[in-house]
């Protein structure tokens, strides 16, 4: 015999299955809204890159197509050769490598130069995030160009030429990339509010000869898009090194800044800067990322520059051009190291 629900009961499972289909209401809205952001990046498709015929500093490039499924980097190009062995997998880290190009938004004919490359390393096991500057004057070898900097592998063959060489060079796992240019960078400082910087008396001159007035002195200062991009890539002032230095300041002031923004600001700039993004990460994995970022963005990143400055030697190429040189074997297993937060002692050293 059935026993009947009291009116209690009843009125106790309609609120139940109403606050359930509420939450399920929300649920899904809130899938419909990111897929819905989501879609807004500018995705990769094929022949999307091409390779340049050279790399002149003040003139358009041209580029025709290149298939760069299962390239040979040594294939007609020079004579650096990467190091032996497999790539460095991990399971729970995940490494993905953002692109600075320095082509403008107006340019889109214009692949550019990677300006910076940075590895955005997440470890999802104990939730940390790290930053790995790769130097863009580094000599590598690339196909039927011969040896050349590493920054010009994004010009002759895209993200995905540049992916593949610092996998080989470097044994890095790392097949994902976000893309963002000269624009987009400004526009999104700027939007953001800004980025804290810490301003040397050298550094403070500098930005004063080019705003043309005593606008800077050292210390802290709040730099807007455009002056944020010229404290960035200061190059002539100390080294490369330190410039990496500046742009990874800049990468965690911007994370700083996100962190104190309201999800009503956030969704106006995405709105207005994702069209202007690219990546070939998948909504999945886009997904992934989504969850662990307010972690994320509540600490801040172990930073490291490839290769070590102390370790490194200048090469001077037939083309009359200089490259940085530096034992790729070791690199490979210094930045592992870092990546997995484990002590690098160098062979020479130990």
């Amino acid at each position: 015999m059935k026993k009947k629900l009291s009116k209690r009961a009843k009125i106790a499972l309609i609120v139940l299955a109403s606050a359930l289909a509420l939450l399920l209401l929300v649920v899904v809205a809130g899938v419909i809204y990111i897929n819905s952001k989501m879609s807004m990046l500018s995705r990769p498709t094929s022949g999307s890159y091409s390779i340049a015929e050279s790399i002149p500093e003040d003139e358009e490039l041209s580029f025709e197509h290149l298939d760069l499924d299962y390239i040979d980097v040594m294939e007609n190009g020079g004579n650096i050769a990467p190091p032996e062995g497999d790539v460095n997998v991990h399971e729970d880290i995940t490494n993905i490598l953002l692109i600075g190009s320095d082509e403008r938004e107006e340019n889109k004919s214009d692949t550019g130069r990677a300006d910076s490359m940075m590895l955005l390393s997440i470890n999802s096991k104990d939730n940390t995030w790290k930053l790995a500057s790769f130097e863009r004057g580094v000599g590598v070898s690339i196909p039927n160009h011969g040896d050349d900097w590493l920054t010009h592998t994004y010009a002759y063959g895209g993200p995905e030429l540049l992916l593949k060489t610092l996998r080989d060079y470097y044994k890095v796992d790392v097949s994902k990339y976000v893309r963002v240019n000269f624009t987009v960078f400004e526009e999104g400082i700027t939007d953001i509010g800004g980025v804290v910087v810490d301003l040397s008396e050298e550094e403070a001159a500098y930005m004063n000869d080019i705003a043309g007035e005593d606008k800077w002195e050292a210390g802290e200062a709040r730099l807007d898009g455009p002056t944020a991009l010229v404290y960035a890539r200061i190059r002539h002032l100390d080294s490369d090194w330190k410039r990496v230095e500046r742009q990874q300041e800049v990468i965690q002031g911007a994370a700083d800044q996100i962190a104190t923004l309201s999800p009503a600001k956030i969704n106006l700039i995405a709105d207005k800067l994702l069209p202007m993004i690219e990546t070939n990460l998948t909504n999945g994995e886009l997904w992934q990322l989504a969850f662990k970022m307010p972690a994320l963005l509540t600490s801040d990143a172990d930073q490291i520059t490839v290769p070590d400055q102390d370790y490194c030697w200048g090469i001077n190429l037939p083309s009359g051009r200089s490259v940085i040189g530096c034992d790729f074997e070791e690199e490979a297993a210094r930045l592992d190291a870092f990546l997995t937060g484990e002590t690098y002692v160098r062979e020479s050293e130990s």
